[in-house]
């Protein structure tokens, strides 16, 4: 019996696989590194969310002044860090009197951090921030430590 004809590679085929490998490969790069980016994008969102809620409670309850909250949020955030901005005031517009009822808002932003650095024109420098109004429940009487008149305060991470 014969050998028959056996399918052969030649170079061209091999030149050619190796051509759209060339022409697919930066799609798919760029797709993996999009995914993975914009999922940490994400995450870092639903942690500042997170933070801002953790925030709201502490506040609510009194918990101490501004810088000691923002400590304490980082703290119960996963990322934290430095580029953590945690910002206490009156909701309402004159504030009321920052006692016990009184409206107050906490606001927590983060600095997107690139995980991979791919994607940085888009994402770089782009600020993550979310809101939430409580009402105070303690103290009882005076107002709260962090309440300033209203004004409230900023303070950064340490």
């Amino acid at each position: 019996m014969g050998m028959g004809n056996k399918h052969r590679r030649s170079r061209s085929d091999s030149g050619a696989a190796l051509v759209e490998f060339a022409i697919i490969l930066p799609l798919v790069v760029l797709l993996l590194f999009g995914i993975i980016e914009s999922s940490w994008a994400f995450y870092q969102a639903n942690d500042v969310r997170h933070g801002a809620r953790e925030g709201a409670r502490l506040a609510a309850v009194d918990w101490g002044d501004v810088t000691t909250i923002a400590d304490e949020v980082c703290d119960r955030m996963d990322i934290g860090g430095s580029n953590v901005t945690v910002t206490l005031g009156a909701a309402t517009d004159p504030p009321e009197a920052g006692n016990r009822g009184s409206e107050g808002r906490i606001t927590v932003q983060l600095t997107y951090q690139s995980i991979t650095g791919f994607l940085d024109t888009w994402l770089g420098g782009k600020q993550i921030t979310s809101d939430v109004d409580f009402n105070l429940e303690q103290p009882t009487t005076g107002q709260a430590s962090w309440w300033n008149d209203g004004s409230g305060g900023s303070a950064t991470c340490s």
